[in-house]
């Protein structure tokens, strides 16, 4: 079922270093969920080893589908990663419902999210310039985000890469300093003190430890995601075959060891009760370590961290859509590469036109919440194309082959369907249905959207 596809020829300086490729790993999986995740997940998890267990663990599935990923991304180093896979897997059809609920909701209004989350701590860090939610200046400042990150990839892949690459060491710094406050300000068993303002009540624990463990699953993953965004973009590595799959383990190796160091300060330094009643413990950290400067701070570093996962987004996202066009699963314009920048112009465009409209309709961004564990069966069936993949066709080429497979494979595979029956068994049942009814509406309009685009023209391949 392979199909190669003529490439824009870009000049091998402008293409992504093993560096730039690892950092853009790391940068997609550090967004905003570390900052605010871990007071979630104590709620519901308040014995110490148990909350450190669930990070460990959430590492460790990460690192099985990191493997994953690494095998598939090297035997298939092509444009739109993930869609790519599970075409050569499984066909067309369910390689469309992956990209039409990333194109239509996932991608773009996760970013809308992220851009009025990035204004308003730009608001919390400069509020004599950017003001609060419903102002002018905080809608100018989220739109400026979007349209200078679309801007910067329209001059060029490298350009906005080495953005990225700031923002990246930016909130490992970030996160660090956070670790280093937790420990350095604790004495003996004395939390740091937050104000009883910003406490919550804790509900009692009324379900086992498993159960609670389970609930946690989704959460903790959402703050592992985002190793597979680099897979997007593999024509734009140098020597992807090779530096792909190595940029995808030690990304994830370098976030687990930044989020295992960071949680065992965050528990040490608030204790579990503590982190568990206060959302904004890391501006409690941050406070305790410089004051109100501190804070402002830490905003300022949220606010570059949110908008390098954005970036990340806004750099991989279209590559999707590209190679969906290249296989007739998108209207032949979208595909187009511009011949000199080696950028997919009008998937850019559209990117940016979607997360706009996300933006200004509060309303579809409950459509984001809703989805966040259908992208889970799309993480199962990723598991399930390497095994079929290794059983159907052995002879493709392999340069990294995933550790003790099946093992890893099976592992992650699991534990996606585990999060997907524990979601819709403990979710809102609103929510859940209406993930699923958007994945609905998608299998309905696939013959449909098939006979649109072919009317259209053949596919422009770029």
């Amino acid at each position: 079922m392979t199909h190669e596809h003529p490439t824009v020829e870009v000049d091998s300086s402008r293409k992504l270093s093993s560096l730039d490729a690892t950092l853009l790993v790391m940068g997609g999986i550090v967004g905003i969920g570390i900052f605010f995740a871990p007071q979630s997940i104590a709620q519901l998890i308040r014995e110490p080893g148990a909350y450190m267990a669930m990070w460990l663990f959430g590492g460790l599935i990460a690192l099985c589908a990191a493997w994953s990923f690494a095998e598939l991304g090297g035997t298939f180093p092509r444009s739109g990663g993930w869609f790519v896979y599970l075409r050569e897997a499984f066909g067309d059809f369910p390689a469309y419902l992956f990209a039409w609920v990333v194109l239509f909701v996932i991608s773009t209004g996760a970013m809308a999210a992220i851009i009025g989350f990035t204004a308003s701590m730009l608001h919390s860090a400069l509020p004599g310039l950017v003001g609060g939610p419903d102002s002018l200046s905080h809608h100018v400042a989220a739109i400026s985000i979007i349209v200078a990150l679309t801007g910067l990839t329209l001059c060029g892949i490298k350009h906005a890469a080495r953005l990225q690459n700031i923002c990246m060491v930016v909130k490992a710094l970030v996160l660090l300093g956070l670790a280093i406050t937790g420990l350095v300000f604790t004495t003996g068993d004395a939390p740091i003190a937050a104000d009883p303002a910003t406490l919550v009540p804790l509900a009692p624990i009324e379900n086992s430890l498993p159960e609670r463990m389970l609930a946690a699953l989704l959460p903790i993953f959402f703050t592992f995601g985002g190793w597979q965004l680099i897979c997007y973009i593999a024509p734009e590595l140098r020597e992807p075959r090779r530096s792909l799959p190595r940029a995808i383990v030690l990304g994830v190796l370098g976030v687990m060891a930044l989020y295992l160091t960071a949680n065992a300060a965050f528990l040490q330094g608030l204790g579990p009760e503590q982190l568990a009643r206060d959302p904004t413990f890391a501006s409690t950290l941050a406070r305790t370590a410089l004051g109100t400067t501190g804070e402002r701070l830490f905003s300022a570093g949220i606010a570059i961290s949110a908008i390098g996962v954005c970036a990340v987004n806004v750099i991989a996202g279209p590559w999707l859509y590209v190679a969906m066009a290249r296989e007739k699963l998108f209207f032949a314009t979208i595909g187009r590469v511009h011949p000199r920048r080696g950028v997919p112009v009008n998937a850019l465009l559209l990117q940016a036109a979607l997360v706009l409209v996300y933006y200004f309709n509060s309303t579809l961004q409950d459509l984001v919440i809703s989805v966040v564990f259908i992208e889970w069966i799309f993480h199962g069936l990723a598991a399930l194309a390497l095994m079929r993949l290794r059983f159907r066709r052995p002879e493709l080429p392999r340069p990294f082959r995933s550790p003790f497979y099946p093992l890893a494979p099976l592992v992650y595979a699991a534990t996606a369907v585990l999060i997907v029956i524990g979601t819709l068994w403990q979710e809102d049942r609103s929510i859940t249905w209406t993930g699923l009814s958007l994945l609905a509406v998608g299998a309905l309009v696939y013959r449909p959207w098939r006979m649109l685009v072919e009317r259209a023209g053949p596919s422009q391949q770029g």
